[in-house]
C-alpha cells in the first residue's frame, strides 16, 4: 500500500468537487442537516474551488495510484495591528474515501499540510471540526491538534 500525496491542478477540479460533495453529505447525514452536498457542483463552488487550487493550498491524495482523499488550506498573515500578530494557517476542508478511513491517509494529507505551513513560516495551524465527530478529533488529536476554543450555536428553527 503506497499513499503517496500530490498538489492539485485545474484537471482535478471534477474530482474535488466529487470529493466535497461526499464530505458534505457525510456532515449532513451524521451532523449538520442544514448542509448541501451539491453546492459542490454549483458555480460559486466551482469558483471557489478553483481559487484554492490556484492561491491557496489543495492536495490529492492517492493510494496505489487512485485518488482516495483531499486537502483544502490556506495561510494569513497578520494585518498590521493585529491582537494576534501570527502567522497562522487554516485547514479548511479534508476528506478521505469511507473504504480508505484508518489506515494513514487522512494522517498523511494532515502532515504534509504542516510541512508545507512550516516552510511558510506559520506559527499555527487550525481546524474546525463538528463537535460529534470523535472520529475527526481523535485523528486531529493523534496528529498534534488540541482543543483551542469551543464555537456554539443555537438552532432557531
Amino acid at each position: 500500500m503506497d499513499i503517496s500525496i500530490r498538489k492539485a491542478s485545474d484537471s482535478d477540479l471534477k474530482l474535488i468537487q466529487e470529493f466535497g460533495s461526499r464530505l458534505l453529505n457525510f456532515e449532513r447525514e451524521n451532523y449538520d442537516s442544514s448542509l448541501d452536498s451539491n453546492w459542490a457542483f454549483s458555480d460559486e463552488a466551482k469558483a471557489k474551488y478553483l481559487v484554492a487550487i490556484r492561491e491557496r493550498y489543495v492536495i490529492i491524495a492517492e493510494l496505489d495510484g487512485r485518488a482516495v482523499g483531499f486537502l483544502i488550506g490556506s495561510v494569513a498573515t497578520p494585518k498590521p495591528g493585529n491582537a494576534r500578530p501570527i502567522k497562522q494557517a487554516m485547514l479548511q476542508n479534508i476528506y478521505v474515501d469511507s473504504s480508505q478511513r484508518g489506515i494513514g491517509v487522512g494522517k498523511r494529507l494532515v502532515e504534509e499540510f504542516k510541512a508545507y505551513c512550516k516552510g511558510e513560516n506559520v506559527d499555527r495551524i487550525n481546524v474546525s471540526v463538528m463537535a460529534a465527530n470523535k472520529v475527526a478529533i481523535s485523528m486531529y488529536e493523534k496528529v498534534g491538534f488540541s482543543p483551542r476554543s469551543i464555537n456554539l450555536a443555537m438552532e432557531l428553527t
